[in-house]
């Protein structure tokens, strides 16, 4: 079988998939192609393109091999990628998969919807045909789409993947060491950081916060940490390499996500898992209602029910929540790892190409390549 996956920019997140995905196929049977060069914002956070492996394609360097892949591959994995270069594929009637988080990142009133309608035909309606299918990244990716009748039938769970490393021990220590990584921006709400840590310390939780990157709201949040007389718990540290973010990661208790629905997936969700931290995040967020399990590898919580979630953290003290990193390590390791998605993706692409539908809904029970509707 050969596989496509088509991608807008170079990221160490695909590259842990792509990498499954060629070993699962080999080498021949693969390839991931960038769309175009790394972005000017994906550079400021420390991404690079210098990736070296023979199956990766640049599609401003080799736009012609692309499109042989786009027609000749067996299965075609559309991430954020121009429609125009796969439609007519689709319309062929070969198995493809679009690969995207949730339509409405901004709430979707009647105004935006007429908005959109020229996306819509363009992109769903023109090529609404049976054979290409919707691989959902983030809990309400399928749901935005299939309420406007889009890929009915036609959705499964997908999101986007790392790989886990072993777990490791916390050092003994009488504080709680929470984490925070993001930009600054009010799609993060960096300030509910602040609201979760003051309400551990309330609760008589030691608690301390180190606050990972840079953005537009750093002087706000610096004057709020002032006024809030958190100067002595809170330490910001600006943009970090990834390596100096992993190392964070592997030694913090609990892990703040903070995003609210703008945040289609929200990856730092499955790196502070991997690492071995419980996530405390809003329900909201694309990735966690389905990497988080509800008080066994963290905490989902709304604005509503905040307080009450802070109750049952404070009950667990430090030693619960090392167990909940501890559940979400093996979570990742077991469920949600790039291995798992590269065996379950190809099984999905088999049964649907030799099976049909019914038979690829029965494959998966929960996680990766589960159907959703």
């Amino acid at each position: 079988m050969k596989v496509l996956f088509l991608t807008n920019q170079a990221s160490y997140h695909q590259m842990h998939f792509a990498r499954a995905m060629a070993a699962e196929l080999g080498e021949a049977n693969f390839r991931i192609v960038f769309e175009k060069p790394t972005s000017a914002a994906r550079a400021e956070m420390g991404w690079k393109d210098e990736y070296t492996e023979p199956y990766i394609l640049r599609f401003w360097q080799s736009e012609a091999e692309v499109a042989a892949w786009i027609d000749q591959a067996d299965v075609v994995i559309q991430g954020r990628f121009p429609i125009k270069h796969v439609k007519q594929r689709i319309r062929a009637g070969k198995l493809t998969f679009a690969c995207q988080e949730r339509l409405w990142k901004k709430r979707p009133t009647l105004g935006r919807k007429l908005s959109r309608l020229g996306h819509f035909y363009k992109n769903y309606i023109s090529v609404d045909r049976s054979n290409y299918h919707f691989l959902a990244i983030g809990g309400y990716a399928a749901q935005d789409l299939n309420q406007l009748g889009f890929f009915k039938d036609r959705s499964w769970q997908f999101g986007y993947f790392i790989d886990a490393p072993e777990y490791q021990p916390r050092p003994q220590r009488e504080a709680v060491e929470l984490l925070w990584c993001a930009r600054l921006s009010e799609v993060k709400q960096p300030s509910k950081a602040l609201d979760i840590l003051v309400g551990l310390q309330r609760r008589g939780i030691k608690a301390k916060l180190t606050m990972l990157g840079d953005g537009v709201l750093r002087g706000a949040l610096e004057t709020e940490i002032k006024a809030r007389s958190l100067s002595g718990s809170v330490a910001l540290t600006g943009w970090q390499t990834q390596d100096q973010v992993r190392a964070h990661m592997a030694q913090a208790d609990l892990f703040l996500m903070t995003s609210h629905h703008g945040e289609g997936w929200g990856l730092v969700v499955n790196e502070a898992l991997s690492y071995g931290c419980g996530v405390v995040a809003d329900q909201e967020l694309g990735s966690a209602i389905w990497l988080v399990e509800p008080g066994v590898s963290g905490v989902l919580y709304s604005e509503q029910n905040l307080d009450a979630k802070l109750d049952e953290l404070a009950h667990l003290g430090r030693e619960g929540i090392l167990a909940m990193g501890k559940a979400g390590n093996l979570t990742m390791h077991d469920l949600w790892s790039s291995k798992v998605a590269a065996k379950r993706t190809i099984a999905l692409s088999k049964s649907l190409i030799e099976e049909g539908s019914a038979a690829a809904k029965k494959l998966f029970i929960d996680g990766v390549a589960k159907f959703i509707g």
